[in-house]
């Protein structure tokens, strides 16, 4: 049960609902409840509020193959041209990086277009050096009342760059802090790996960590559609730098399923979303309840906050709400109250990371396990279930597994994002 009010920025409202598994539990027993914390953003009477962006495109020389460099180019392109009154920079890199338009409010997109076309092929990958620099430049002019981006397409892994390592899980550690830092500063970054050869632990890390998004692009071609989409739905940012906090009562023990930089301080659950569009978020997990003797308790509180970019609403936050349930010992109460709904979607929501988990390892028999319970979801949307119906097949088959794909819908499952219509 939810208790709270909401508070709406200037030009936006965004809306907390909370569902438990259970509106009743066993009296004096250790319980364990399933949410799911659905956040609603709507855009209010005014219209999106500029964006702040930065693009930086992979030059060196591997992105001459299948003509990826050339694909990236016209995507850019085309990113630019349905761009509004957005301040953007545009990069590429080797082993060093190259500013291709300093940052300017976008006017003359045929003059941005033909520097986009110049850019030249060669030299090592640079990536971590590439990223640091970009997003200085772009926090230098990040502007409040604007919503903060870093896009980059690779298609490999550093070569030539400020750290080398040899491991995945050194790979990772580093990406992730690179990722939190980044999201510190109000700039979250959509990482899209082009091709077979890139790090996929680097990119999937970076996105997700950073509020941002992870994509695998298996042909270049494919790159002008999902910047399409990336355009579209940056357009649509509602709210940006919202964090969910549950805050737990004395004697109740949360745990979140989620990708996202989660901290805890004390008995605050933080999850950095990042931005949030028009549409629904939803974050999944469980909490724990030490034996309560019959009654009403209050197991948790909490709230979003969030920036409201248009509006220019900086540190708004929804008012608390507690999480209540009731302990019993009418077992008929407790059957009924059970929400067979809820529990079906945080259990999508938890094999989703189980098999994140498991893709991390490499390890196909374990990888091929999780990808089978998947595909028995009821709660899957078609194209998803047939993407994961597809690799699980080739896993059966060849005893391989194409990681980048699979961490990148495993990544979309778990952004729990529904846009208008879908709901």
């Amino acid at each position: 049960m939810l208790e709270g009010k909401v508070v709406a920025g200037k030009s936006s409202r965004i809306e907390l609902k909370i569902q438990t598994s259970h509106e009743y539990i066993k009296a004096n027993s250790l319980n364990k409840l399933y949410f799911l914390s659905s956040v609603l953003a709507e855009r209010g009477a005014s219209k999106s509020g500029p964006i702040n962006l930065a693009l930086l495109i992979d030059a060196s020389g591997s992105m001459g193959a299948e003509g990826k460099l050339e694909h990236a180019k016209e995507a850019a392109k085309m990113f630019v041209n349905g761009l509004k009154e957005d301040l953007l920079a545009v990069y590429s890199f080797s082993d060093f990086v190259r500013e291709i338009v300093p940052a300017q409010v976008v006017s003359n997109k045929g003059k941005i277009n033909s520097k986009i076309d110049a850019i030249e092929l060669g030299g090592g990958t640079a990536l971590f050096k590439a990223l640091r620099e970009v997003r200085d430049n772009l926090k230098r002019a990040k502007v409040t009342s604007m919503a903060n981006r870093l896009i980059v397409i690779t298609d490999g892994c550093p070569t030539s760059d400020e750290q080398l390592f040899t491991s995945d899980s050194e790979w990772r550690r580093y990406s992730e802090n690179f990722a939190i830092e980044t999201l510190e500063k109000g700039i979250s970054i959509t990482a899209i790996g082009v091709g077979s050869d890139y790090n996929e632990t680097i990119l999937s890390a970076l996105g997700a960590k950073s509020g941002g998004e992870f994509k695998h692009i298996k042909d270049a071609s494919e790159l002008k559609g999902y910047l399409q989409e990336r355009l579209y739905s940056l357009q649509k940012i509602v709210a940006d730098n919202c964090i969910l906090h549950i805050i737990t009562t004395p004697g109740s023990e949360c745990t979140v399923f989620s990708h996202r930089d989660v901290l805890l301080e004390g008995n605050d659950i933080k999850v950095k979303l990042g931005s949030l569009e028009e549409g629904t978020m939803e974050v999944a997990g469980e909490i724990v309840v030490d034996p309560k003797p019959p009654g009403a308790f209050r197991i948790a509180r909490g709230f979003i906050e969030y920036n409201d970019p248009a509006g220019g609403f900086i540190g708004a936050r929804t008012e608390p709400f507690n999480v209540v349930v009731s302990a019993t010992d009418n077992m008929d109460l407790i059957v009924k109250g059970r929400n067979a709904t809820i529990i079906e979607r945080v259990t999508t929501y938890r094999m989703a990371i189980d098999t994140l988990q498991a893709a991390k390892t490499g390890n196909v028999e374990e990888i091929t396990r999780r990808l089978e319970e998947l595909t028995r979801r009821p709660d899957l949307d078609q194209k998803t279930l047939k993407e994961f119906k597809t690799m699980l097949i080739e896993a059966q088959q060849t005893r391989r597994i194409d990681t980048k794909q699979l961490l990148s819908q495993t990544q979309r499952i778990m952004e729990g994002k529904q846009k208008e219509g879908e709901m």
